[in-house]
Order: C-alpha cells, then sequence, then structure tokens
C-alpha cells in the first residue's frame, strides 16, 4: 500500500516528527549556556527555512554547521538584548512591586514599561530568523527586527497569538509540558518561519526592484549625459 511506502504520508508524518524532536533538543543542548541562545535560535530558524523549502538533510548536521556559521552574529545580537531584557524585567518587579514609593509616577511608569516590553517581544520575533537569514551587523540584525517586525505589525500580532496559545496548551499538565519540551521548539520555529520567510521574500523583492529601478535611472541619466556631450 502507497500508504505505507517510504513516500507515502506516514513515513512523511513520522520522519516530519522525528526531525522536530531531533531539532528540539539540539536546541535545548546548544541553549544551556544562556550566552548561546541566540546562535541556537538562528541555527534554529536556518533549518526549518530549509524544511519550509523541502531542502532539508541531516537535520543534526545542518543545525550544528548553521550554529557554527551564525555564531558570532546571533550571539552578539543576543548579548545586545539580554541585559535589555533584565532592565526590562527589573522594571516589571518595580511595577507590582513598589508602586507605593512611585507615588503618581506609577501611571507614566506603567506606560514606559509597556512599551519596553511590546518592542522588545517584537524585536525577538524576529531578529534570529533575520540572524538566520542576512549577514549583518549585531546592531543591524536588531535593528531590522525591530523595523520588521513595526512594518509588519499585523503578522507579529498574529505570530505572537500562536506562540501564546502554543504555550497555553504546553503548560496544561505535566505531560503536555514533556511534550513541548520534545517539539514546541522547533514546531513553533517552523511556524514562524512559514510566516517571516514570506515577509522575507517580500523585503527582497521590493529591495530588487528598487534597485533595477535605480538602475534604470542611472542608466537614463548617463544616456541623456552623453546625448548633450555629442550636442555641445
Amino acid at each position: 500500500m502507497r500508504f505505507f511506502r517510504a513516500d507515502g504520508p506516514v513515513y512523511e508524518f513520522i520522519s516530519k516528527f522525528t526531525d522536530m524532536v531531533l531539532l528540539s533538543l539540539c536546541w535545548l543542548v546548544c541553549s544551556i549556556p544562556i550566552a548561546t541562545v541566540g546562535a541556537s535560535t538562528a541555527a534554529l530558524y536556518a533549518v526549518c527555512f530549509k524544511m519550509l523549502r523541502n531542502e532539508e538533510g541531516h537535520v543534526c548536521r545542518q543545525f550544528f554547521s548553521y550554529f557554527k556559521s551564525n555564531f558570532k552574529q546571533a550571539t552578539l545580537a543576543w548579548l545586545i538584548l539580554l541585559p535589555i531584557g533584565i532592565i526590562i524585567s527589573y522594571m516589571i518587579y518595580l511595577y507590582y512591586f513598589g508602586m507605593s514609593v512611585m507615588n503618581g509616577a506609577a501611571d507614566v511608569f506603567a506606560i514606559l514599561v509597556l512599551v519596553a516590553a511590546a518592542l522588545y517581544i517584537i524585536t525577538l520575533t524576529y531578529v534570529f530568523a533575520c540572524a538566520a537569514r542576512y549577514e549583518n551587523t549585531p546592531v543591524q540584525t536588531v535593528k531590522n527586527g525591530i523595523f520588521i517586525g513595526l512594518r509588519f505589525l499585523g503578522r507579529t500580532v498574529i505570530l505572537l497569538a500562536i506562540t501564546v496559545a502554543i504555550m497555553f496548551v504546553a503548560m496544561w499538565n505535566l505531560t503536555t509540558m514533556f511534550v513541548a519540551v520534545l517539539l514546541v521548539p522547533a514546531c513553533l520555529t517552523y511556524v514562524h518561519g512559514s510566516f517571516i520567510i514570506k515577509i522575507f521574500e517580500k523585503l527582497e523583492e521590493e529591495r530588487a526592484e528598487r534597485v533595477c529601478r535605480e538602475e534604470t535611472e542611472r542608466h537614463k541619466a548617463l544616456t541623456e549625459a552623453e546625448k548633450s556631450d555629442k550636442k555641445e
């Protein structure tokens, strides 16, 4: 029966399921030193992008290859974001437990915390996908994450809603937590990647059109300059 053949749906499902478990485990192991979370997440995105194009091979080998190649850019971007996250967390702590000391400034402080936390979460949604896709300085990678998140705010909200829903189910009980450890890192990145890859393709298409237009205008200007020289 084709249903159970090597190119059938059952085999494909088992193969994809196994890849997701292996990728999640690779991500977890490489994220144990907190400083390497960025490189680990960028590598996970890189492999998921290949899976979305049906170009994946041995997922663990690819993961560690991308982990190595993206290490510097993704790690430095993460080391920029990590202390910012700690500061925002401390601000949230102050808001909830230090309101009595802040008096009338509590409302202003709450707005600042809310805006900072929102921008931080938006940046985290895209920054490691950017590191996986493009070679840039760490600061530019972070800037790109903010820019894409704000420009495509509607899709960002959808991604965050999906994340919250998955995490809610994952935290339901001990069984779902165990399953989540094995599946959520890779599955969530795969879902995010399916949205983000379309955003990247749109941005790349816009850039290609802009470059083409600039080249056409430059060529037109040169042609007009040459005609002007001939007339003189």
